[in-house]
């Protein structure tokens, strides 16, 4: 077509969730609405790399606090010993605003399912197989039209500052396109 633009990247759609955060609140994916968040899976004991994360994810957390449009939604693969109380203790040691920063637990299928399906990432056989860390570094950038728009190694300064970087540039095109 003449004088209009065409796409042609197709990008893999999350589908709707509902679990429960660090409040002890439900949390749905429509609490996202016209929302721009990262998502990450990660658990509460984990000393590695998962804390390592948390604190590159505390950087967005920090660099967007006052961006109404900008949510993180971490999703712990061990509900089992990650309750709320858990949550909410891991949030509390990243300051993490709970209006803001999401920390997600709920039946280990229903999680399992939305890494795996959801979020395309690796399906884990055993605690500490090469699938684990992969699952635990990756950060995944969802527009506000629930559209997976990038992948980034959580564990890397320079990645987190790209992600930064291409949040400011998907939060631009929104207010391009909508004349804000």
């Amino acid at each position: 077509m003449q004088g209009q633009w065409q796409f042609d990247t197709l990008y893999h759609k999350v589908p709707p969730f509902s679990f429960t955060s660090q409040t002890g609140a439900s949390f749905s994916q429509k609490e996202l609405q016209g929302k721009v968040f990262v998502a990450n899976f990660f658990y509460t004991s984990c000393q590695g790399i998962c804390k390592q994360v948390s604190t590159q994810l505390a950087r967005v957390h920090d660099a967007f606090r006052l961006q109404p449009d900008v949510r993180l939604v971490s999703f712990t693969v061990n509900p089992e010993q990650d309750q709320v109380p858990q949550l909410k203790e891991y949030s509390d040691s990243f300051r993490a605003d709970p209006s803001r920063w999401i920390f997600l637990t709920g039946p280990k299928p229903q999680i399992q399912a939305l890494a795996a399906q959801g979020f395309k990432l690796p399906v884990v056989a055993a605690a500490g197989d090469s699938a684990e860390l992969e699952l635990h570094k990756q950060l995944m950038l969802v527009d506000k039209q629930k559209r997976i728009r990038g992948i980034y190694d959580g564990t890397s300064a320079k990645e987190i500052d790209r992600l930064i970087t291409e949040i400011n540039v998907l939060l631009s095109e929104y207010e391009t396109d909508h004349g804000k």
